[in-house]
């Protein structure tokens, strides 16, 4: 007689063998640059109705200054301005000082986790905090405002300043507290996502970067760790203003990460596998420039998996005749931010 030990009994292993089975309906099968515009315009639209439905018109901004701090080589702002009516983005802004414009515009995003915006211009709120940010090399925005970048740097939906009542947290890991959980699941009975309002929020951090009154040069680069290489990679790909991106730590196939590991429900759209992998959105992109980072020794998004996503995004640039517009360092270490060859590859592209 049989025992349930016999039978599959789980979900995972049977939607794994659908991703091996099902051709994604809108793959990357583009043989020249015409045929790989038209496909551009088609998955662009397609994922954007996956990630949800963004408002017919946008709101006014109604942007506020909350704070400014004088550091020794830049100006720390904190304002706020709205993205929907109602909903405000706290965002930094780190104005560099000696520095002739135009200014070189850089959105630095953060990755997932309790400090949010904080922990990317250099503000740990705890020793805890602080040790996640050494270890993750985590400031990246203050270091591009030490190196002369006027960087904005907003808090994500459900992180910090931006997390809903404490009921709604998501605790179970003191130094990634959040509540996308709890945002993702709602978001998805009205049919959004917490990764499209997130890319809505950016979209209107650059309706207000326009605004802003520094001179800055014709580029606008998006850069991102982890959860913020998401975002800047969903982001770069339905908006065309983003001229350049950083995406660190987070380039991976679904197969390989999301689909596999454990991840924050912060990271799903519905429906996706039916139409494309990660490699195909980053696709979108091109052929404006991007940098991938990864690490060798990163869990969260495998270095092999990173390595195949590259090279299927390569077969998009180079059929669009920009090969040389994407590139990519491999750094020794775990899940964080390097730089080591970003922020020479921002001056030149910010240039």
């Amino acid at each position: 007689m049989p025992t349930l030990n016999d039978f599959q009994l789980g979900t995972v292993p049977g939607l794994l063998r659908r991703y091996d089975q099902a051709p994604r309906r809108l793959a990357f099968r583009a043989g020249t640059p015409a045929e790989a515009l038209a496909w551009q315009a088609e998955l662009r639209a397609a994922f954007a109705g996956l990630l949800g439905e963004w408002p017919a018109e946008r709101c006014d901004l109604d942007p506020h200054l909350i704070e400014r701090v004088e550091e020794e080589s830049f100006t720390r702002d904190l304002v706020v301005f709205q993205s929907q009516p109602g909903e405000y983005v706290p965002c930094y802004i780190l104005v560099p000082r000696g520095v002739a414009p135009p200014h070189r515009p850089v959105i630095a995003l953060h990755g997932h986790g309790s400090a949010g915006a904080r922990h990317v211009v250099g503000l740990p709120a705890n020793a805890l905090e602080a040790e996640l940010g050494r270890r993750a090399n985590y400031d990246y925005a203050r270091q591009l405002a030490l190196r002369g970048f006027l960087v904005f740097a907003p808090t994500l939906r459900g992180c910090d300043a931006r997390m809903e009542p404490e009921a709604l947290q998501d605790t179970s890991n003191g130094m990634y507290l959040s509540s996308c959980a709890a945002a993702s699941s709602d978001a998805l009975l009205f049919g959004q996502t917490l990764l499209g309002l997130r890319v809505w929020d950016q979209i209107r951090l650059i309706d207000y970067i326009e605004t802003r009154p520094e001179t800055r040069g014709r580029g606008l680069a998006c850069v991102g760790l982890s959860g913020g290489g998401t975002v800047t990679t969903y982001a770069a790909a339905l908006e065309p203003r983003i001229t350049c991106a950083v995406i660190s730590c987070a380039l991976n196939p679904y197969r390989d990460s999301i689909l596999p590991l454990a991840h924050c429900a912060c990271n799903y759209v519905p429906g996706i596998l039916q139409i494309a992998e990660m490699a195909d959105i980053a696709g979108l992109i091109a052929p404006r420039p991007v940098l991938i980072e990864a690490g060798t020794q990163d869990a969260a998004f495998p270095l092999a998996g990173t390595r195949r996503a590259v090279a299927e995004l390569r077969r998009v640039y180079e059929c669009l005749g920009a090969g040389a517009s994407l590139e990519t360092y491999i750094f020794e270490g775990g899940h964080r931010w390097s730089g080591a060859r970003a922020y020479n590859w921002l001056a030149k592209e910010l240039a």
